[in-house]
């Protein structure tokens, strides 16, 4: 699905990849959001010398909790991206480089793993449902956007007072 044909792209120069990546597909497993569906690749392939020149789009939204609250907050994911591929460099030297290597052997060259480190980079790595969100209580675990809980606050470590005290100094408290 993510690959392209290097056989093919020799001879055409030029190859467009267009696939719908379904949001249970295994690019998605380990990452710390859900899709909301498929992600849209729209990519061109093109040959430059010896390298492989890769360069489009990534179009979805991604799902993950609200960093205060829990609640699920939906992104929505516009990734522009360039990928080179160099034939004779190593992984580190790739790396280094901010480049990937091409496949010594064979005839596909496959882009999974370049779009999913770029799908990772785009989302962010928190979200906020909203910027007034109270987040949850942290005694009972309550949802202190949507009620009120009895819980008392806790009581201060007094190892914590002297710093507290400073706090307190520094914004012109007691």
């Amino acid at each position: 699905m993510l690959k392209v044909d290097l056989g093919q792209l020799a001879r055409k120069k030029r190859l467009l990849i267009d696939a719908s990546v379904p949001g249970d597909d295994a690019l998605f497993h380990g990452v710390a959001f859900r899709m909301r569906g498929p992600l849209q690749v729209d990519l061109e392939a093109q040959q430059s010398g010896h390298d492989v020149l890769v360069r489009g789009g990534l179009e979805g939204e991604a799902e993950l909790g609200c960093r205060r609250c829990l609640t699920a907050v939906t992104v929505p994911i516009s990734e522009e991206v360039a990928l080179l591929f160099r034939e004779g460099v190593s992984e580190p030297e790739a790396e280094d480089a901010e480049i990937y290597p091409l496949p010594e052997k064979g005839n596909e060259l496959d882009l999974t793993n370049a779009i999913r480190e770029h799908l990772v980079l785009a989302v962010p790595e928190f979200a906020i449902c909203q910027d007034a969100c109270k987040g949850l209580c942290p005694s009972c675990g309550t949802n202190l956007n949507e009620t009120t809980c009895s819980c008392e606050p806790e009581q201060v470590d007094h190892r914590w007072a002297a710093l507290l005290q400073l706090g307190k100094d520094k914004d012109g408290g007691t």
